[in-house]
C-alpha cells in the first residue's frame, strides 16, 4: 500500500499489511514498493486522473505486471485502459448496474451482491479445467455451475453449455457454494 497519510500506513500495518509513505505517483516510491517485480497492482487513489497517472507510471516501470485500475467516471474508463490497465473497475458502474436491476427483480441484486461478498453464501472462482471435466460439456462439469469457459482466447458462455466441450488449458468461471457442497447437498 502506498499512501500519503500517515493514519492509513499506521492502520495497515496494525491489519497485517505492508504500507510506503508517499506519492504512488512517483517513480521512486514505486520503485521502492517493487512493482517491477509484482504479480499485480491495484490502483485505486479516489481520484481518476490521480489513477490514471498511475498507471501509466507502473506501466512504464513494468510491462508485465497485471494493471487493475479503479475509475468512478465512465469517460475515464476507457483513458484508463489506454494507459495501461489489463482490468478496470468502476463501483458507480456496477452499483449503477446492480440498482437498475433492482427496479425489474426482488432476488438478482441480492444474489449478485452475495456473490460478490467476501463473507457470502456463494462464491465465483476461476480455474483451470480438471482432468476428470476434460472432454464433457459445460452443462457435465462436476463442481458447481460453469458459467463461462475461456479457450484458446475466447469466451465461451453460458448459453453453449450443452455444446461446448471443454479441452485441456481450458479456464472454467464456476459458482458454487462458499463452504463446499454440503449446503447444496442438504438441498
Amino acid at each position: 500500500m502506498i499512501d500519503q497519510s500517515e493514519e492509513r500506513i499506521r492502520l495497515a500495518a496494525e491489519a497485517g499489511f505492508i504500507g510506503l509513505l508517499g506519492d504512488a505517483t512517483s517513480e521512486e516510491i514505486l520503485t521502492r514498493a517493487c512493482v517491477g517485480s509484482a504479480k499485480a497492482v491495484i490502483v485505486s487513489s479516489g481520484r481518476d486522473d490521480t489513477t490514471i497517472l498511475v498507471i501509466l507510471t507502473v506501466r512504464h516501470l513494468s510491462a508485465g505486471t497485471k494493471i487493475v485500475g479503479n475509475i468512478k467516471q465512465e469517460e475515464n474508463i476507457k483513458l484508463a485502459k489506454l494507459s495501461g490497465a489489463d482490468l478496470v473497475v468502476s463501483p458507480p458502474r456496477i452499483g449503477g448496474y446492480l440498482m437498475a436491476d433492482a427496479v425489474e427483480t426482488s432476488h438478482a441484486t441480492p444474489f449478485l451482491c452475495d456473490l460478490m461478498s467476501v463473507s457470502g453464501q456463494m462464491v465465483l472462482t476461476e480455474r483451470p479445467a480438471a482432468q476428470d471435466e476434460i472432454g464433457k460439456t459445460m452443462a457435465m462439469a462436476t463442481a458447481g455451475v460453469v458459467v463461462q469457459i475461456h479457450s484458446n482466447g475466447r469466451a465461451i458462455p453460458f448459453t453453449e453449455r450443452h455444446r461446448h466441450i471443454i479441452q485441456p488449458g481450458d479456464l472454467l468461471l464456476v459458482i458454487s457454494p462458499a463452504h463446499g457442497d454440503e449446503k447444496a447437498e442438504g438441498q
